[in-house]
């Protein structure tokens, strides 16, 4: 009986320490610029989503005044993303009078706001594509199309 005990502890610390160590992929860190036909798009919404092959669920980030970004790819918030392929999908919300809608906020608030990114660029289907390698690093996310709202 105590052995069995003994087993089942065993057991559990086991799957205790697997469960609590995240997801178990290796990510690297990546920071990135997201331009349209050479201008930096600011407080964008920056998608990766994993092509085929590719280990975990994506990541996200959002766009600096500058068009920078770094992104998470976990429910932990983990930083990076696994190496590998990666369909991009970039949005930017805007208002009725064509300005930004600040990060936070909510749909209720702006009724009109609309996607300044045309599509198929915002779609889930973009075609824009980058490949991170084992050392991650920079990544540039070129829309090449003028994006109405931005000024250069």
């Amino acid at each position: 009986m105590v052995r069995l005990i003994s087993m089942m502890t065993t057991g559990c610390l086991i799957l205790c320490l697997v469960g609590c160590g995240g997801d178990g992929l290796d990510r690297v860190p990546i920071q990135g610029v997201v331009k349209a036909q050479g201008v930096p798009v600011p407080n964008a919404i920056v998608q990766f989503t994993p092509k085929a092959g590719t280990p975990g669920e994506g990541a996200i980030g959002q766009s600096d005044a500058e068009g920078k970004f770094t992104v998470i790819s976990s429910r932990q918030d983990d930083a990076g993303v696994p190496p590998g392929s990666y369909g991009v999908r970039v949005s930017l919300m805007i208002d009725g009078k064509g300005k930004f809608l600040p990060r936070d906020y909510l749909q209720a608030d702006y009724p009109d706001a609309k996607e300044a990114i045309p599509a198929p660029y915002s779609l889930p289907t973009s075609p824009i594509e980058i490949t991170i390698d084992a050392k991650g690093g920079e990544v540039a996310v070129d829309i090449p199309v003028k994006i109405a709202a931005l000024k250069k």
